[in-house]
């Protein structure tokens, strides 16, 4: 099946593609539609090494959760919150800045994240750690204090990113990008992005110490049913008093 074939299915939707399609691999080809559902062409290295079974459920979970999404809270075109149903999204945008599609994530998804500005890590956080070298200031606020530490001495940047490392085998990182070509540091557009990274971080990291109060609710809640159980088994002689006492020390401490 060569490229100028017109009788040509796209391998996710299975809808007919024309010459207007992107290969993935051989014979293994998708339309432009499913591709921006997926993210977009910026997303499409990310995309090739996925099976289309997998680029399908990805597109199914997202539209049924966007079907629920009402974010509570917006950074810009950067970062959605929905604090109800506890999901955050990423906005895609065409050319002129509308929005036309958001990845919807939920808040355990996350495993960690780090900001990068041309490639170098500036600082990072994530579920069971405090945001490196920073302090969050208000729920919505910058992350201030010594964030700048690995920062490069450079008077220009021309990447400045976040990166989100998911719990999700195929579809393991996302990114967040503020700057895709060359800025100067002095100059308005290089610091309004710098601040809008800086107040995704805070939400980011906001998310992760929610996520550990859930982790450990959860646990505490397995250790009373399990103490509970232990109880039950006192009850009928199934263990003795001195076996459940010891068994319940081990399970508080």
């Amino acid at each position: 099946m060569g490229f100028f074939d017109l009788k040509v299915n796209c391998s996710v939707c299975g809808e007919k593609t024309g010459l207007n399609r992107f290969q993935l691999k051989k014979d293994v080809w998708i339309c432009p539609e499913c591709l921006k559902e997926i993210g977009g062409t910026k997303e499409f290295n990310n995309v090739r090494q996925m099976e289309p079974d997998e680029i399908k459920k990805i597109i199914d979970t997202n539209k049924d959760r966007l079907s629920k999404f009402n974010p509570t809270k917006k950074i810009e075109n950067y970062f959605y919150i929905d604090e109800n149903l506890k999901q955050w999204g990423i906005p895609q945008t065409n050319i002129l800045g509308k929005v036309t599609n958001v990845r919807i994530y939920k808040y355990n998804d996350i495993v960690d994240f780090e900001l990068l500005e041309d490639g170098n890590s500036i600082t990072k956080g994530g579920t069971g750690r405090a945001l490196a070298g920073g302090i969050l200031f208000g729920d919505t606020g910058a992350v201030v204090g010594g964030v700048t530490g690995n920062r490069k001495s450079k008077s220009t940047c021309s990447k400045l990113q976040i990166k989100i490392t998911l719990n999700d085998l195929s579809n393991p990182v996302v990114y967040i990008n503020f700057i895709e070509t060359e800025f100067k540091k002095d100059g308005i557009v290089y610091k309004e992005a710098y601040n809008s990274a800086q107040k995704v971080l805070s939400l980011l990291q906001i998310i992760c110490t929610s996520n550990n109060k859930g982790n450990e609710e959860n646990t505490d809640y397995s250790r009373a049913e399990e103490i509970k159980e232990f109880k039950e088994l006192l009850d009928i002689g199934a263990i003795t008093q001195e076996e459940y006492d010891k068994k319940k020390k081990e399970l508080l401490n």
